[in-house]
């Protein structure tokens, strides 16, 4: 008899076990939005009032290329200095559109030696299986900061090395952020966006008050 009660309580054990896990399963996408409304920081993107903080603008977008068009001669200065928002008004317009369409509100950060992007990402535009089964944690637009470095490789083209990735707050693990970098920022196989650059600029250096390019030198006669 005893066999028997153990029996029917394992079974009603069993039976109530699998009735949650399927609740927990159907009600995957709330279930997972409200863990990440809890445990996901702040969903605000970096002030420009910050002095370190630039967003694109027409105006800085037309000083940032002028001061690029100086180091175009020889007659020109070795290097300039590009503000925050001149530095972010040229990388929005040196990502490739395919990739630069799925993000609004570009801001641009700078740390000593690391360049760290925020934006708003429209998860919906994702290749399908981006997110995996993380994907019911977020809405149509959610703020991704990315962070890594910035360095010339060749005439005309820069290679941004994504170190970092967090959406919502919520950080991607190490060991897949080269992968969710290819699928979500169009990154190489390494995990480094590539940045059209104008073919004068030989090497950058990144500092919190600016970014300094530095003059290519022709060759001589």
């Amino acid at each position: 008899m005893n066999g028997c009660l153990k029996g029917i309580v394992r079974l009603g054990c069993a039976a109530v076990l699998i009735c949650a896990l399927a609740l927990v399963w159907w009600f995957r996408a709330p279930i997972m939005q409200t863990f990440a409304h809890w445990f996901g920081r702040s969903t605000a993107l970096p002030s420009v009032a910050d002095t370190a903080v630039g967003a694109p603008t027409p105006r800085a977008t037309a000083s940032g290329k002028e001061k690029v068009g100086r180091l175009e001669t020889n007659a020109g200065p070795d290097s300039v200095i590009l503000t925050p928002n001149e530095v972010a008004s040229l990388i929005g317009s040196g990502i490739d559109w395919s990739v630069r369409k799925m993000y609004d509100s570009l801001r641009v950060e700078l740390q000593e030696g690391t360049l760290v992007l925020h934006a708003r990402l429209d998860t919906r535009a994702l290749p399908p299986g981006t997110l995996g089964p993380f994907a019911g944690m977020f809405g149509p637009r959610e703020p991704l900061r990315m962070a890594g470095t910035l360095a010339v490789e060749r005439a005309g083209l820069a290679r941004y090395s994504i170190k970092e990735i967090s959406l919502r707050g919520i950080d991607i693990p190490g060991p897949i952020v080269q992968t969710i970098a290819r699928q979500m920022a169009g990154a190489s196989s390494d995990g480094a966006i590539p940045l059209k650059v104008d073919p004068s600029i030989s090497g950058v250096a990144v500092h919190p008050t600016g970014v300094v390019l530095y003059r290519r030198r022709r060759a001589t006669r």
